[in-house]
This record gives C-alpha cells, structure tokens and sequence, in this order.
C-alpha cells in the first residue's frame, strides 16, 4: 500500500460520491417541481439541498487526491493540459456550485414564507427557473464527463484540454436548455 494507491481510492470515492450526489439531485429537482403541495416542494427541496453538500466535499476530495498522485511524477507535469483541465474545471464546478447554491438558498425562503402565510398543504407554486439555472445542471455533468476525458486521453497541449472543456460546456449547455416547456409553465413564464 502506498500513497499513489490510497490516493487513486480517493479519487474513485470521489468519483462516486458526486455520480451518487448528481442522480439524487437531479431527481429531487424533478419532484420539487412535480410538487403539489408546499410541504412536498419543501421536503424536495431538502433533499437537494442536503444532498448537493457533497459536491464540494468530491471536488476537494478529486483535488487533493489528483494532486497526491501527479506528486509520483516530475515537476512539469504540473503545466501539462490535462491537469490544467483538471484545475480550470474543478474551478468552474465550484463557482457554478456556489451560485446553484445561493439560488437554492433563496428558493428555498420563497417556499418557507409561502409555507408559514399558506401552510404546507397549500398548492405549491409553478416554478420557472431562468434558463442559465435550467442548463447549469447538465454543463456541470459535461464539464465533469470533459474532465475525465482528459484525464484519460492526456491531450497534447493546454489549449486542447481546454476545448474539450468548452465542448463539454457547448454540448451541457445545449442539451440543458432543450428541455421542451409545458403550455402551463409557458403561461406562467410570460406573465
């Protein structure tokens, strides 16, 4: 047993945790806003919001983990685009994390004051996010599944681990917004 070892079982656990943490988010999202009922969006919510606590935990964990492996190697690997990849996109999950966060947070208030003026089994309210919330989701798994690429396929250069990052953002952001939206969320939306 030896540090690159411990450090590879990290980075799987990592791994894992945030694949976990994404589907359970992505279903919590769906059912809050399938809700019917305040208190049903609210414990949704809840779950989301509990459960997206793990992603900063998984990038820190993918990290320090990537960082303790590159250690077995020389210094220059550390100018190499798949580790710079590595670092560009950890960042950009991140601040999306951060910003998805604050949304939530204040998402979550519109719903608590809803809930103390009407109670909990009062109709839950017709939601529209705005469209960067709605793609955000779907450019963090492709910024993820680009970084993972990279990390396989060790591009050449900087600047081609990085478009396989903006690709990854292109496609997530394409994929995000194609959502097709019911006549009811239309109706809501324009108003």
């Amino acid at each position: 047993m030896d540090l690159y070892h411990i450090s590879l079982f990290i980075h799987l656990l990592a791994l894992v945790v945030a694949s976990g943490a994404t589907g359970v988010t992505k279903l919590a999202v769906a059912r809050r806003a399938r809700a019917r009922t305040i208190g049903e969006a609210l414990d949704w919510h809840n779950v989301l919001v509990g459960t997206s606590r793990l992603f900063p935990l998984a990038l820190v964990g993918f990290v320090l983990s990537g960082g303790a492996m590159l250690s077995r190697f020389q210094p220059d690997v550390w100018r190499s685009g798949f580790v710079t990849a590595g670092i560009v996109g950890s960042v950009l999950l991140f601040a999306s994390g951060t910003y998805l966060g604050m949304k939530g947070k204040a998402l979550g208030a519109m719903l608590q004051q809803i809930a103390a003026a009407k109670g909990l089994d009062a109709p839950a309210p017709k939601v529209v996010p705005p469209a960067l919330i709605t793609a955000l989701p779907g450019i963090n798994t492709m910024i993820a599944m680009a970084v993972a690429f990279d990390m396989t396929i060790k591009p050449p250069s900087v600047m081609a681990s990085l478009g396989v990052i903006g690709l990854g953002i292109a496609i997530g952001a394409a994929l995000g917004l194609r959502r097709p939206v019911p006549a009811a969320e239309r109706a809501v939306a324009s108003t």
